[in-house]
């Protein structure tokens, strides 16, 4: 087998999507830990509650570093990319620090 071949062998491994007898896997919020989207992300705070580096646009000096400022739902477990936005939010608190702007 060669390329193509291999990762639909791969596909068929991992076995079948759910579909719609399983509710296309998804539940009732507060049955799944990924829960989103609570403190939304943006640049204008009339339609957002964080900025960029999550920092609440009201409240000088608090983050909300979780799932909250995801705008939607991926279909994918969001762990990774809650811990790169940690990650942004903290060299930019430290940054911010270092400047003595606290």
């Amino acid at each position: 087998m060669f390329g193509l071949q291999i990762i639909l062998v791969q596909i068929i491994q991992l076995g079948n999507k759910p579909g719609i007898e399983s509710n296309y896997g998804l539940t009732k919020p507060g049955e799944i830990i990924h829960e989103v989207g609570t403190t939304r992300m943006g640049n204008n705070p009339k339609e957002s509650v964080v900025d960029k580096f999550e920092r609440i646009h009201d409240v000088d000096n608090v983050f909300v570093v979780d799932a909250g400022p995801f705008v939607s739902q991926a279909d994918k477990n969001p762990t990774w990319t809650i811990m790169a936005l940690a990650w942004r939010a903290s060299d930019h608190i430290v940054s911010e620090f270092k400047k003595q702007n606290f």
